[in-house]
Protein backbone atom coordinates (compact mmCIF):
# COMPACT_ATOMS: atom_id res chain seq x y z
CA UNK A 1 0.00 0.00 0.00
CA UNK A 2 2.74 2.45 0.98
CA UNK A 3 4.70 1.55 -2.16
CA UNK A 4 1.65 2.38 -4.30
CA UNK A 5 1.31 5.76 -2.64
CA UNK A 6 5.01 6.53 -3.16
CA UNK A 7 4.72 5.40 -6.79
CA UNK A 8 1.78 7.77 -7.36
CA UNK A 9 3.81 10.65 -5.90
CA UNK A 10 6.72 9.80 -8.20
CA UNK A 11 4.38 9.77 -11.23
CA UNK A 12 3.11 13.25 -10.38
CA UNK A 13 6.57 14.65 -9.69
CA UNK A 14 8.18 13.03 -12.74
CA UNK A 15 5.28 14.00 -15.01
CA UNK A 16 6.16 17.65 -14.42
CA UNK A 17 9.94 17.78 -14.07
CA UNK A 18 10.70 15.43 -16.98
CA UNK A 19 9.59 18.05 -19.52
CA UNK A 20 12.37 20.36 -18.41
CA UNK A 21 14.83 17.61 -19.32
CA UNK A 22 13.20 16.24 -22.49
CA UNK A 23 12.57 19.54 -24.26
CA UNK A 24 15.60 21.60 -25.30
CA UNK A 25 15.44 25.17 -24.09
CA UNK A 26 12.97 27.18 -26.13
CA UNK A 27 11.55 24.20 -28.02
CA UNK A 28 7.82 23.42 -28.02
CA UNK A 29 5.57 20.45 -28.72
CA UNK A 30 3.45 20.69 -31.88
CA UNK A 31 0.43 22.86 -31.07
CA UNK A 32 -2.10 20.26 -32.18
CA UNK A 33 -0.53 17.71 -29.82
CA UNK A 34 -0.52 20.17 -26.93
CA UNK A 35 -4.15 21.15 -27.59
CA UNK A 36 -5.14 17.49 -27.76
CA UNK A 37 -3.48 16.67 -24.43
CA UNK A 38 -5.08 19.74 -22.85
CA UNK A 39 -8.59 18.93 -24.13
CA UNK A 40 -8.35 15.25 -23.17
CA UNK A 41 -7.02 16.10 -19.71
CA UNK A 42 -9.72 18.70 -19.08
CA UNK A 43 -12.48 16.34 -20.17
CA UNK A 44 -11.01 13.53 -18.07
CA UNK A 45 -11.05 15.77 -15.00
CA UNK A 46 -14.65 16.78 -15.67
CA UNK A 47 -15.73 13.17 -16.16
CA UNK A 48 -13.87 12.03 -13.04
CA UNK A 49 -15.61 14.67 -10.93
CA UNK A 50 -19.09 13.39 -11.76
CA UNK A 51 -18.34 9.69 -12.17
CA UNK A 52 -16.00 9.13 -9.24
CA UNK A 53 -15.33 12.07 -6.92
CA UNK A 54 -18.87 13.35 -6.29
CA UNK A 55 -20.24 9.82 -5.62
CA UNK A 56 -17.32 9.30 -3.24
CA UNK A 57 -18.45 12.27 -1.16
CA UNK A 58 -21.97 10.91 -0.82
CA UNK A 59 -20.70 7.42 -0.06
CA UNK A 60 -18.93 8.77 3.03
CA UNK A 61 -22.17 9.73 4.75
CA UNK A 62 -22.01 13.40 3.83
CA UNK A 63 -25.31 13.13 1.92
CA UNK A 64 -27.25 13.51 5.18
CA UNK A 65 -26.38 17.18 5.10
CA UNK A 66 -26.14 17.43 1.35
CA UNK A 67 -26.21 21.22 1.17
CA UNK A 68 -22.71 21.26 2.63
CA UNK A 69 -21.49 19.40 -0.42
CA UNK A 70 -22.74 22.23 -2.60
CA UNK A 71 -21.16 24.78 -0.27
CA UNK A 72 -17.81 22.97 -0.42
CA UNK A 73 -17.91 22.84 -4.22
CA UNK A 74 -18.74 26.55 -4.43
CA UNK A 75 -15.92 27.38 -2.02
CA UNK A 76 -13.51 25.44 -4.22
CA UNK A 77 -14.82 27.26 -7.28
CA UNK A 78 -14.24 30.64 -5.60
CA UNK A 79 -10.78 29.61 -4.38
CA UNK A 80 -9.74 28.78 -7.94
CA UNK A 81 -11.21 32.07 -9.13
CA UNK A 82 -9.07 33.94 -6.61
CA UNK A 83 -5.96 31.90 -7.43
CA UNK A 84 -6.26 32.89 -11.08
CA UNK A 85 -5.63 36.49 -10.08
CA UNK A 86 -2.10 35.25 -9.34
CA UNK A 87 -1.69 32.68 -12.10
CA UNK A 88 -3.40 34.45 -15.03
CA UNK A 89 -5.30 31.22 -15.71
CA UNK A 90 -2.20 29.22 -16.55
CA UNK A 91 -4.03 26.17 -15.14
CA UNK A 92 -6.04 26.13 -18.37
CA UNK A 93 -2.98 25.02 -20.29
CA UNK A 94 -1.94 28.36 -21.77
CA UNK A 95 -0.85 31.81 -20.68
CA UNK A 96 -3.68 34.36 -20.64
CA UNK A 97 -1.22 37.22 -20.77
CA UNK A 98 -1.55 37.97 -24.52
CA UNK A 99 1.40 40.32 -24.47
CA UNK A 100 3.65 37.60 -23.07
CA UNK A 101 2.29 35.14 -25.62
CA UNK A 102 3.27 37.53 -28.38
CA UNK A 103 6.63 37.94 -26.71
CA UNK A 104 7.12 34.18 -26.70
CA UNK A 105 6.38 34.01 -30.42
CA UNK A 106 8.77 36.82 -31.27
CA UNK A 107 11.42 35.34 -28.95
CA UNK A 108 11.40 32.08 -30.89
CA UNK A 109 11.20 33.59 -34.37
CA UNK A 110 12.96 36.92 -34.19
CA UNK A 111 15.35 38.04 -31.48
CA UNK A 112 16.46 41.31 -33.08
CA UNK A 113 15.28 44.84 -32.31
CA UNK A 114 12.09 44.36 -34.31
CA UNK A 115 10.76 41.94 -31.69
CA UNK A 116 11.53 44.51 -28.97
CA UNK A 117 9.52 47.12 -30.82
CA UNK A 118 6.63 44.68 -31.24
CA UNK A 119 6.68 43.94 -27.53
CA UNK A 120 6.50 47.60 -26.52
CA UNK A 121 3.85 48.30 -29.12
CA UNK A 122 1.56 45.66 -27.55
CA UNK A 123 2.45 46.53 -23.94
CA UNK A 124 -0.35 46.20 -21.38
CA UNK A 125 0.08 47.74 -17.94
CA UNK A 126 0.39 45.15 -15.19
CA UNK A 127 0.88 42.17 -17.49
CA UNK A 128 4.18 42.53 -19.26
CA UNK A 129 7.33 43.91 -17.84
CA UNK A 130 10.66 45.42 -18.63
CA UNK A 131 13.38 43.34 -20.24
CA UNK A 132 10.81 40.83 -21.52
CA UNK A 133 10.47 39.06 -18.18
CA UNK A 134 7.38 37.76 -16.45
CA UNK A 135 7.16 37.79 -12.63
CA UNK A 136 7.03 34.21 -11.40
CA UNK A 137 6.73 34.74 -7.64
CA UNK A 138 2.97 35.28 -7.58
CA UNK A 139 2.55 32.70 -10.30
CA UNK A 140 4.42 30.04 -8.33
CA UNK A 141 2.52 30.88 -5.14
CA UNK A 142 -0.84 30.54 -6.90
CA UNK A 143 0.09 27.30 -8.67
CA UNK A 144 1.59 25.84 -5.50
CA UNK A 145 -1.61 26.48 -3.54
CA UNK A 146 -3.63 24.99 -6.41
CA UNK A 147 -1.43 21.87 -6.54
CA UNK A 148 -1.38 21.50 -2.75
CA UNK A 149 -5.18 21.61 -2.49
CA UNK A 150 -5.89 19.23 -5.36
CA UNK A 151 -3.44 16.74 -3.84
CA UNK A 152 -5.12 16.63 -0.42
CA UNK A 153 -7.83 14.03 -1.23
CA UNK A 154 -5.56 12.04 -3.55
CA UNK A 155 -5.12 9.28 -0.95
CA UNK A 156 -7.91 8.29 1.43
CA UNK A 157 -7.16 7.96 5.13
CA UNK A 158 -7.34 4.16 4.65
CA UNK A 159 -4.57 4.33 2.03
CA UNK A 160 -6.80 3.99 -1.04
CA UNK A 161 -5.57 6.03 -4.01
CA UNK A 162 -8.15 7.89 -6.08
CA UNK A 163 -6.82 6.72 -9.43
CA UNK A 164 -9.12 8.92 -11.48
CA UNK A 165 -7.85 11.99 -9.61
CA UNK A 166 -4.24 10.78 -9.95
CA UNK A 167 -4.45 10.32 -13.72
CA UNK A 168 -6.39 13.56 -14.11
CA UNK A 169 -3.71 15.51 -12.26
CA UNK A 170 -0.93 13.93 -14.34
CA UNK A 171 -2.69 14.75 -17.64
CA UNK A 172 -3.58 18.24 -16.46
CA UNK A 173 0.02 18.98 -15.42
CA UNK A 174 1.56 18.26 -18.83
CA UNK A 175 0.42 21.43 -20.64
CA UNK A 176 0.82 23.37 -17.39
CA UNK A 177 4.47 22.35 -17.10
CA UNK A 178 5.10 23.25 -20.75
CA UNK A 179 3.61 26.73 -20.30
CA UNK A 180 5.78 27.21 -17.21
CA UNK A 181 8.85 26.23 -19.23
CA UNK A 182 7.93 28.82 -21.86
CA UNK A 183 7.72 31.52 -19.20
CA UNK A 184 11.05 30.43 -17.75
CA UNK A 185 12.61 30.68 -21.21
CA UNK A 186 11.16 34.19 -21.62
CA UNK A 187 12.74 35.09 -18.29
CA UNK A 188 16.04 33.61 -19.52
CA UNK A 189 16.26 31.26 -16.55
CA UNK A 190 18.99 28.64 -16.56
CA UNK A 191 18.10 24.96 -16.88
CA UNK A 192 18.99 24.44 -13.22
CA UNK A 193 16.71 27.25 -12.06
CA UNK A 194 13.90 26.08 -14.32
CA UNK A 195 14.14 22.52 -12.98
CA UNK A 196 14.24 23.83 -9.40
CA UNK A 197 11.03 25.84 -9.90
CA UNK A 198 9.34 22.92 -11.65
CA UNK A 199 10.37 20.68 -8.74
CA UNK A 200 8.87 23.11 -6.22
CA UNK A 201 5.57 23.02 -8.09
CA UNK A 202 5.74 19.25 -8.60
CA UNK A 203 6.28 18.47 -4.91
CA UNK A 204 3.23 20.46 -3.76
CA UNK A 205 0.64 17.82 -4.72
CA UNK A 206 2.37 15.03 -2.73
CA UNK A 207 2.82 17.49 0.16
CA UNK A 208 -0.90 18.24 0.13
CA UNK A 209 -1.65 14.54 0.22
CA UNK A 210 0.76 13.90 3.10
CA UNK A 211 -0.62 16.85 5.03
CA UNK A 212 -4.12 15.46 4.71
CA UNK A 213 -3.01 11.97 5.76
CA UNK A 214 -0.99 12.95 8.85
CA UNK A 215 -2.27 16.34 10.01
CA UNK A 216 -5.90 16.86 8.98
CA UNK A 217 -8.69 15.02 10.79
CA UNK A 218 -9.72 11.72 9.19
CA UNK A 219 -13.36 12.37 10.05
CA UNK A 220 -15.56 11.47 7.06
CA UNK A 221 -17.31 14.84 7.09
CA UNK A 222 -14.03 16.73 7.04
CA UNK A 223 -12.62 14.53 4.28
CA UNK A 224 -15.78 14.87 2.19
CA UNK A 225 -15.69 18.65 2.62
CA UNK A 226 -12.07 18.71 1.40
CA UNK A 227 -13.07 16.58 -1.58
CA UNK A 228 -15.90 19.01 -2.30
CA UNK A 229 -13.48 21.94 -2.37
CA UNK A 230 -11.19 20.06 -4.77
CA UNK A 231 -14.16 19.12 -6.98
CA UNK A 232 -15.05 22.82 -7.17
CA UNK A 233 -11.47 23.66 -8.17
CA UNK A 234 -11.38 20.91 -10.79
CA UNK A 235 -14.78 21.85 -12.21
CA UNK A 236 -13.62 25.44 -12.68
CA UNK A 237 -10.38 24.33 -14.33
CA UNK A 238 -11.89 21.61 -16.54
CA UNK A 239 -14.79 23.71 -17.80
CA UNK A 240 -12.42 26.62 -18.47
CA UNK A 241 -10.14 24.32 -20.44
CA UNK A 242 -12.95 22.95 -22.60
CA UNK A 243 -14.55 26.32 -23.33
CA UNK A 244 -11.50 28.56 -23.26
CA UNK A 245 -9.56 26.89 -26.04
CA UNK A 246 -10.54 27.78 -29.59
CA UNK A 247 -9.68 24.69 -31.60
CA UNK A 248 -9.28 24.58 -35.36
CA UNK A 249 -9.98 20.85 -35.15
CA UNK A 250 -13.46 20.87 -33.59
CA UNK A 251 -14.33 17.29 -34.50
CA UNK A 252 -11.04 16.04 -33.11
CA UNK A 253 -11.77 17.91 -29.88
CA UNK A 254 -15.22 16.33 -29.63
CA UNK A 255 -13.76 12.86 -30.19
CA UNK A 256 -11.11 13.47 -27.53
CA UNK A 257 -13.75 14.64 -25.05
CA UNK A 258 -15.85 11.53 -25.65
CA UNK A 259 -12.80 9.28 -25.28
CA UNK A 260 -11.85 11.08 -22.05
CA UNK A 261 -15.34 10.56 -20.61
CA UNK A 262 -15.14 6.86 -21.48
CA UNK A 263 -11.68 6.61 -19.90
CA UNK A 264 -12.96 8.32 -16.74
CA UNK A 265 -15.87 5.87 -16.59
CA UNK A 266 -13.60 2.83 -16.72
CA UNK A 267 -10.99 4.24 -14.33
CA UNK A 268 -11.32 2.80 -10.79
CA UNK A 269 -12.40 5.60 -8.51
CA UNK A 270 -15.25 4.90 -6.12
CA UNK A 271 -15.21 1.31 -4.85
CA UNK A 272 -17.86 2.14 -2.24
CA UNK A 273 -20.43 2.45 -5.04
CA UNK A 274 -19.10 0.68 -8.12
CA UNK A 275 -17.42 -2.21 -6.33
Amino acid sequence: MISNIIYSYILIFGGIVIWGILLPKGKKLPQILLDSITAFGGAFLLGSCFINLVPHMYAHGFAIDGIKIGVAVLIGFLIQLLLESLTNGIEHGHNHCHCCEEESDTHHHDSDSTSHEAHHHHHHDGLCHENHTHPVTGLMIGLSIHAFLEGMPLVDTDGTIHQSLLYGIILHNIPLALVLLTLFVNNRFSLAKSLLLLSVFAIMTPLGSLCNLFIVSNDNTVQAFIMGIVVGILLHVSVSILFDHESKHKYLKIILIILAFIAAYFTPGCPEIYG
